[in-house]
């Protein structure tokens, strides 16, 4: 029977600054658990006993904690543990705005196997998955994917996240010492976490009103307003424009 390993990781809430669980790393939980098949919780590097209850609480029966230097590569201390393992779900991306999304790319090329992001909802068939996965302007595509493979799993998927206070008091968490390997393919480049995104700002500042009188008043096209004259002058300019645009041939 295949084992699928679910990659969890904390992250700083933006407001209080504390760590809690990644909602995008709960999902793959959730959604690992409802396959109803042998599922293994790795974390690496340090996380809050908090947080591991706060994972553990989902359903799972134990939270897998990969010990390793501070300085090592995140990629480096994962690979030891994923090697022979079939199925790979993680979270898509961090929720913090600097969290670039790259991890199930780099650990996919990595381990020399394919990657599916977005993924919504997984249905085994035999030894293959059938994955839904979320394409642009709501778009949904249904993959057929063999293991080994790599999923990250989309937070919008339509899955709700349980919290058993019996699970995350009876669940296991268990600290085990790797010996990191080095990646042969590059993880990314690292970036200082203080960088914000650049905000664009408006070439002219305009009020509201004078922004809806631009939307719904069309441009003038140019022309002459002919409000004097007798009938035949007026037809006359008519007769003008008409012809100086090659509307008429007489």
């Amino acid at each position: 029977m295949s084992t699928i390993t679910v990659l969890v990781a904390p992250r700083i809430h933006p407001t209080s600054q504390r760590a809690t669980r990644c909602k995008a790393d709960a999902t793959a939980v959730a959604l690992g658990l409802e396959l109803g098949l042998p599922l293994r919780m790795l974390c690496a590097g340090s996380i809050g006993d908090s947080v591991a209850r706060d994972y553990l609480a989902l359903g799972a029966p134990k939270l897998e904690i990969l010990q390793c230097p501070t300085d090592t590569p995140l990629l480096d201390t994962l690979l030891p543990a994923l090697r022979d393992v079939p199925w790979v779900l993680t979270g898509t991306r961090s929720e913090a705005d600097q969290g670039t999304g790259v991890l199930p790319y780099a650990l996919a090329t990595a381990l020399g196997r394919p990657v599916v992001t977005d993924v919504l909802a997984i249905e085994p068939d035999g030894a293959a998955w059938i994955v839904t996965q979320a394409l642009p302007k709501g778009a949904r595509r249904r993959l057929r994917v063999q293991a080994p493979a790599v999923l990250a799993v989309s937070a919008a998927a339509p899955l709700i996240l349980r919290h058993a206070l019996a699970d995350a008091v009876t669940g296991q968490i268990v600290h085990t010492a790797v010996a990191p390997i080095a990646a042969t393919a590059p993880a990314g480049r690292l970036v200082p976490t203080s960088k914000r995104r650049k905000l664009l700002e408006a070439k002219t500042v305009q009020s509201g009103h004078a922004r809806m009188l631009g939307a719904i008043e069309s441009p003038s096209t140019g022309g002459t307003v002919v409000q004097t004259g007798t009938p035949d002058s007026k037809a006359q300019a008519v007769l003008d424009y008409l012809r100086s645009h090659s509307l008429v041939s007489f």
